[in-house]
């Protein structure tokens, strides 16, 4: 149990004792919450678990007072209370960089310290145990005492989505040897997740893309499922590895994270297909060529209106280059015009920053029923010193719109 003295917090049995100054503490009820998050009331350590997020590892920024909680988060950790839930905040708080009132690496060395209570849960008998206590210790950046434990667990795991994160925590030590154990797991005959982890700690380790990555990334998809919920960064399979080819600035990648879009938007999954979307979106943010390279394979995965509302955002934003895309968004665009209709306004917000002299009779004709698309052509910007085209219809339903003059 936890209880305060003049000398600091103290934390009794069943975990041992240790006694830490309190005046470094931002949070003074950190103690209590402690205490909470041990107890037999599941909505009290709920409740104390959102809270310490809140003091020690609020929205990513690490304190003073996150370094004195960890000496007993990890006792907690290890003595068996919500231990997952326990080892997710010590993981955020090792892996953070935003530092606020605090040395810089103190946190994550409070960390590496507990490394004696942590690197035991690696071989728990619950995978999820050692699937999130990998990740913890590899952030700690402990190497020589982090990436031996490591690499005798990848010697010894036989859960697949452990074994991926174990992947990638030695990836985060040792990058070069990481990569070394990757491309022995590209056959089509490992788990998916494994070789999706795979597929990361090539990249990472700055890898030349190679024809087994090259084949395994679209016999992943969809990739979303394989995706580490503690990998927050990569939330997106496949729109990030096509962001780490794009990267890299050579025409070999470039090209290799072309043909990974195209064929995930000529897929006949409709769950890969909006990963495809994802990606050219990613694509075009981070390319020039990339809007007029993939405009007519984004129009060819138009293939139902659910896919034609996922692209609109995208193609509006690709404004005139997607114009050969116009003819997609049209039928949608003119759906409805009498009523309210969010997925129609979507697509004819997309159609005037894509073809405005298509759009204009739309636009008159749902005047007061599409506020984004008249949102998108009051505001429209397609060259310096530009101006949404006259339409006179939809002049005629502006004048109309507006209140009449007081007499």
């Amino acid at each position: 149990m936890f209880g305060l003295d003049k000398g600091g917090i103290v934390l009794f049995e069943p975990f041992g004792e240790f006694r830490y100054p309190t005046a470094p503490l931002s949070a003074e009820n950190v103690p209590h919450l402690l205490r909470d998050l041990t107890g037999t009331d599941v909505d009290a350590a709920e409740e104390a678990l959102s809270e310490l997020y809140g003091s020690v590892l609020h929205q990513g920024t690490v304190y003073a007072a996150s370094a004195e909680a960890v000496p007993f988060l990890a006792e907690i950790a290890a003595a068996g209370h919500r231990t997952v839930d326990v080892l997710a905040l010590l993981g955020g708080m090792a892996e953070s960089e935003d530092e606020h009132g605090v040395v810089p690496g103190a946190v994550r060395a409070a960390v590496a310290d507990q490394l004696p209570l942590l690197l035991p849960l690696l071989a728990s008998p619950k995978p999820e145990v050692r699937r999130t206590a990998a990740w913890v210790v590899s952030h700690t950046r402990a190497t020589e005492i982090a990436l031996p434990a490591l690499r005798a667990r990848w010697d010894q795991e036989p859960e697949t989505a452990t074994r991926a994160e174990v992947l990638a925590g030695i990836a985060r030590l040792d990058p070069q040897g990481a990569a070394a154990a990757a491309a022995a797991v590209l056959d089509p005959s490992q788990p998916a997740e494994v070789r999706m982890a795979a597929v990361f700690t090539s990249l990472d380790a700055g890898a030349p893309w190679t024809e087994p990555m090259h084949t395994t990334m679209p016999s992943l998809l969809p990739a979303d499922p394989l995706r580490s919920d503690l990998d927050l960064e990569r939330g997106e399979p496949l729109a990030a590895v096509i962001e780490a080819l794009l990267g890299r600035g050579r025409r070999k990648e470039r090209k290799a994270a072309f043909a990974l879009i195209d064929a995930a938007l000529h897929d006949d999954r409709a769950e890969v297909r909006a990963e495809g979307f994802w990606a050219a979106d990613r694509a075009c943010m981070l390319s020039r060529s990339a809007p007029r390279r993939l405009v007519w394979n984004l129009r060819a995965a138009a293939v139902d209106e659910e896919s034609v509302i996922a692209m609109s955002s995208l193609l509006g934003r690709l404004g005139s280059i997607a114009e050969p895309a116009a003819d997609i968004l049209a039928p949608l665009a003119r759906r409805n015009l009498d009523h309210d209709d969010d997925h129609a306004d979507r697509a004819l917000a997309a159609l005037v920053l894509v073809a405005p002299a298509q759009s204009a009779p739309l636009l008159a004709a749902g005047l007061g029923r599409r506020p984004r698309a008249l949102d998108a052509a009051a505001g429209f910007r397609i060259a310096e010193n530009s101006a949404f085209p006259y339409n006179g219809e939809l002049l005629d339903a502006a004048a109309t719109a507006l209140p009449s003059p007081r007499s």
